[in-house]
């Protein structure tokens, strides 16, 4: 999804490239090409142009605050964060003074002359400060930094003020950090509040939802663990109908930590935004040995901190090592005349993210093609793809979707065990092109209890946990 969006940015930086405007760009931190990590993009708005070095600080400051906090600063690796100095005719936030939450004027009322049009009271919310000029923020990233995952747009007011959506705001007020970083997990992950923000925002996400049982609330693979349960919203409207799953997260409550729920959703994300693999050895058409030598395999990752990644390889559908490192000794004698797929599965085994009957599963591929004859070892052809599986209901009780992503043709095949290893239900073995794509189990007749769906995609081995619960 990320080069397909980037292709689309691209063709608006080539038309707007004459008319948009050029802005310095300073680099806040830098952990490896543009392209290999997850960029998050500030912006300033109600700056003006002798005001750009306390823009640079406070663009620091929310940096540094930002890579502090669980789960970030255990993927700061996978991170870039650049700052792009964009002055405004004058300095702070428009405030009409029109709010209906508060008693008007809550501070000065001013409408300012500022870049990206931020003002207080959108909505008639007082707090609700919004950077209005969309069409303004798309073409100075187009024009500055397409390559953007996640945009915050910093307004230098002092009061209070934030808001989510598509891009996240906070103004510098003294809680600015914890504003905005409560409003990168609306932005970013697609968290909702955990206090009752009206019904205009209440939805079925991450951290929402209208379930009330523990075997299949949302966040069940945390349920009476990190004091994850399920907890009432109030007050007023419908409020009494939707769940959070934690009384004191960072969604509800600012200077406190994110909750196991929303941290997962939040490493959910850098997962989908970005891969582990940074770079491999050997490349495509090299001689790797002469036919009695050894081969040797190289993989560059990208670790969190402490590392929970963790490599299986397999030669030809077979495992070979799963010691889960990042370098392979292989002798030429394992391989057959001919050619031959080695592959390398990289898989983060975070203990914030509940794999065992968790809902999408993550994996990256390294493949070479060999080409072993009397004389040599060469490598025909690598590639790199990814794998998102997510089987869904679960617990199921009448049919499972298996929903499959992967970003080059794959062929699947599979099957449900019970906990004997006994075959219940075949997928039928087909061939598919990149993209996503689904297909159903019927578990209706089977009793309740525990099952497992292993999958072959590209002969690369998927195992996850089935509840069968008939309700």
């Amino acid at each position: 999804m990320k080069h397909y969006l980037l292709s689309i940015i691209g063709v608006w930086f080539v038309a707007n490239l004459a008319s948009g405007q050029i802005f310095p760009v300073d680099t806040l931190q830098y952990k490896g090409l543009p392209n290999k990590r997850v960029n998050i993009v500030i912006l300033s708005d109600g700056y003006t142009a002798g005001e750009m070095a306390k823009f640079s600080a406070d663009a620091r400051k929310l940096t540094q605050e930002l890579f502090r906090q669980r789960p970030f600063n255990n993927y700061r690796n996978y991170f870039n964060v650049f700052a792009i100095k964009v002055p405004s005719n004058q300095s702070g936030a428009s405030h009409p003074g029109n709010a209906t939450d508060v008693s008007e004027p809550a501070h000065p009322v001013s409408q300012v002359d500022n870049y990206f049009g931020s003002t207080f009271d959108f909505a008639r919310i007082h707090r609700l400060l919004v950077a209005t000029r969309t069409s303004a923020i798309t073409n100075v990233l187009a024009t500055n930094f397409p390559l953007y995952d996640q945009v915050f747009i910093l307004v230098n007011s002092p009061y209070y003020g934030g808001s989510g959506g598509v891009h996240a705001v906070a103004s510098t007020d003294v809680s600015s950090s914890e504003v905005a970083i409560h409003e990168i997990g609306h932005s970013f992950a697609f968290l909702a509040d955990e206090y009752w923000a009206g019904e205009q925002y209440a939805r079925e996400t991450f951290n929402m939802t209208t379930g009330t049982n523990p075997a299949t609330v949302r966040w069940k693979n945390w349920h009476n663990t990190e004091m994850v349960g399920i907890f009432s919203h109030c007050c007023g409207g419908s409020s009494g109908q939707w769940r959070r799953p934690h009384e004191n997260c960072k969604m509800r409550f600012l200077g406190n930590d994110f909750c196991a729920v929303c941290r997962e959703a939040l490493i959910e994300r850098i997962h989908a935004l970005s891969s582990p693999i940074d770079s491999f050895f050997p490349g495509n058409q090299e001689v790797i040995s002469n036919q009695a030598d050894t081969l040797h395999f190289e993989l560059a990752l990208v670790k969190p901190e402490p590392n929970t990644l963790k490599v299986n390889w397999s030669v030809n559908g077979e495992l070979f090592s799963a010691q889960h490192t990042e370098r392979l000794s292989l002798p030429t004698e394992r391989l057959q005349p001919g050619r031959n797929t080695l592959r390398a599965r990289v898989e983060d085994t975070s203990s914030m993210v509940r794999v065992d009957n968790h809902g999408t599963l993550h994996y990256d591929v390294i493949s070479w093609e060999l080409d072993k004859t009397l004389t040599h070892t060469r490598t025909i052809e690598t590639s790199t793809f990814s794998i998102e599986l997510h089987a869904f209901p679960n617990p199921v009780s009448e049919q499972l979707q298996i929903r499959l992503r992967c970003d080059a043709p794959f062929d699947l095949q599979g099957a449900l065990h019970d906990a004997q290893g006994r075959t219940l239900r075949r997928l039928p073995t087909q061939g598919f092109l990149a993209g996503t794509h689904s297909v159903y189990l019927l578990v209706n007749d089977l009793p309740e209890g525990i099952y497992f769906l292993n999958i072959l995609v590209n002969n690369i081995s998927i195992s996850t946990t089935i509840v069968k619960n008939n309700g």
